[in-house]
C-alpha cells in the first residue's frame, strides 16, 4: 500500500522542477494536485491516487479523463505523460 509520505520527495521536486503549485489539501482531505493553465484559458487539474494502487490522473474539468497506473520508481514519468496531456487539452 502506497502513502504520501513514501512518494512526497518525488512529487515535490517534480513540481518544483515543473514549476506548479502543488496542492496538499482539499475540503480537509490530504491530496496532492496540480492545476495546469493553458494559453487558451482553459486549465486541467492533475492529481495523484494512493493506496492498493498508485495511480496518475489528468482531468480536463469536463468531458476528458485519463489515468496512468504506475509504481513509485516510475511516478516521475507518469506525471511527465500526465502533464502533456493536460498541456495539449488545455492549448
Amino acid at each position: 500500500m502506497t502513502r504520501f509520505e513514501q512518494i512526497d520527495p518525488v512529487i515535490r521536486q517534480w513540481s518544483h522542477e515543473r514549476q506548479l503549485p502543488l496542492y496538499t489539501e482539499y475540503k480537509e482531505t490530504e491530496v496532492r494536485s496540480f492545476e495546469v493553465p493553458g494559453s487558451s484559458g482553459a486549465a486541467c487539474q492533475i492529481w495523484i491516487e494512493v493506496g492498493h494502487t498508485l495511480s496518475v490522473c489528468v482531468w480536463d474539468r469536463a468531458d476528458r479523463r485519463r489515468t496512468f497506473e504506475t509504481d513509485a520508481s516510475s511516478l516521475r514519468g507518469a506525471l511527465d505523460e500526465a502533464l502533456n496531456v493536460a498541456r495539449r487539452w488545455a492549448s
